[in-house]
């Protein structure tokens, strides 16, 4: 079997291993927020050092394939989740530094938002490899600035409990399942 597939099934074990655990607690909507960013991240760093270490016009095979910036760039975001389920770590500010973890939260209009940033991404993604660099910088840089401003208009993160409860969620959150009998 090629490293191309056997990365394939690895990501897809990660990736489907994540949703079952968020699935788990009701949270499939985190699942799809820290992937969608760390997808795009992943793939940004991926292209930015193709366009950066190629000369004139990036060719032949990538190093890395979509998937794999993808689901690496998915477990970067999603490290604070990991030190939760894992570890039992509670969030806190500091773990922003893993894709803007706590803010990407309090963004409008949420998962579109990150929708269109991750698929801007891809399309750099292909369009770099296809060695349209131009067009790659640009769909690049409309990802970026796509992300900046929805981060720069994000709401207050709440700083107690009376705040977080006061936040209105996001209509894409679930209700929390009542069980009967607990």
């Amino acid at each position: 079997m090629s490293r191309r597939i056997l990365s394939a099934v690895l990501v897809l074990l990660v990736e489907g291993y994540l949703y079952v655990r968020y699935a788990q607690l009701d949270a499939e909507f985190h699942f799809w927020l820290h992937g969608l960013l760390g997808g795009a991240l992943g793939m940004a760093a991926v292209i930015a050092v193709r366009l950066l270490t190629s000369r004139r016009r990036p060719h032949g095979r990538p190093a890395v394939a979509p998937w794999e910036a993808g689901g690496a760039g998915h477990l970067y975001s999603a490290v604070p989740d990991v030190l939760f389920l894992i570890f039992g770590v509670l969030h806190v500010l500091w773990m922003d530094v893993f894709a803007f973890h706590i803010t990407v939260h309090f963004i409008p209009a949420l998962l579109i938002t990150l929708l269109v940033v991750f698929l801007l991404s891809l399309a750099a993604y292909g369009l770099a490899m296809s060695g349209r660099v131009r067009l790659a910088v640009a769909s690049l840089a409309a990802s970026a600035v796509a992300c900046t401003a929805a981060l720069s208009v994000a709401a207050p993160i709440p700083t107690d409990i009376e705040d977080l409860r006061a936040h209105a969620r996001p209509p894409t959150h679930r209700p929390v399942s009542v069980h009967p009998g607990g």
